[in-house]
């Protein structure tokens, strides 16, 4: 007797798998993500939908607490219940989970603002930040997306995981420049991040903004797989580049804390 007999459900491909309305109503939730707010036309127009289509899933959201609507403009942007679902998801984070005390600590014994990085799609994404203890400080806001070969945490990863390298040499042959301060040479970023490997952390000086500098430091997980980055960020006033290089070594120690807090298991 088959399977689908007995009630089970038959074989089906990736593409019958997906759900076209909830595909939908992501895109249109992800747009939100990045933007204050949107008008209907705006958020149809960006992701290729019809305005009645757009409508009734921004109006199943809104029911749902996901979208909310502002009464004059007419314009939608994230509802509370999304804020509220983005908070608990990330503090479920096993990352998250483990980083947090350490990442607290840290700010309090440095005094700058301490965050945590993942690589998506060749991209740095903030996960998590804590402020700084100092009235001028940098802020990264979390969710914030940041080139990967002129960041502290996006070196920090790439000297460790070759992958990445190779990845990037074939998607961006030519690096982008953010500052006269960027690397863009693909000889000269692979001599730095033999530093790096030397040093077991990178510096971003001045290479994604000018005024901002950037101490950062690999994390591994419990299969041994390099997964994050956490560093400090901090004006150039107060975090020069011998003050760079003097914290790293905390930074390090922070990053090693993590990851034994993931179950790293480091060779003795």
């Amino acid at each position: 007797m088959s399977l689908v007999g007995l009630g089970a459900l038959p074989p089906e491909s990736d593409g019958q798998v997906r759900v076209q309305s909830v595909e939908r109503a992501f895109r249109l939730l992800e747009k939100l993500v990045r933007h204050n707010e949107m008008s209907l036309g705006q958020l149809a127009d960006s992701v290729g939908m019809h305005k009645s289509t757009a409508y009734r899933l921004l109006h199943t959201l809104m029911e749902l607490g996901y979208v909310e609507q502002d009464g004059e403009q007419g314009s939608y942007r994230v509802g509370i219940r999304m804020v509220e679902m983005g908070g608990l998801a990330t503090r479920s984070w096993p990352l998250h989970r483990a980083a947090e005390p350490v990442m607290d600590q840290l700010a309090e014994t440095l005094g700058e603002a301490v965050n945590l990085a993942v690589e998506d799609g060749l991209n740095m994404v903030y996960i998590a930040t804590v402020d700084a203890y100092n009235l001028l400080r940098m802020q990264l806001n979390v969710g914030r997306r940041a080139p990967i070969h002129c960041t502290a945490v996006g070196k920090a990863l790439l000297a460790f995981r070759p992958e990445l390298v190779q990845r990037m040499k074939e998607k961006h042959p030519q690096l982008t420049p953010f500052t006269d301060h960027t690397i863009t040479d693909w000889d000269a970023l692979e001599d730095e991040l033999a530093l790096v490997r030397q040093l077991g952390f990178a510096i971003d000086d001045e290479e994604q903004e000018v005024g901002a500098r950037c101490v950062a430091s690999p994390i591994v997980d419990h299969r041994n797989h390099i997964v994050a980055s956490i560093g400090i960020s901090a004006p150039t006033a107060r975090l020069s580049r011998e003050r760079a290089m003097e914290v790293g070594p905390e930074i390090v120690k922070a990053a090693q804390q993590v990851s034994e807090r993931l179950g790293y298991l480091r060779k003795k």
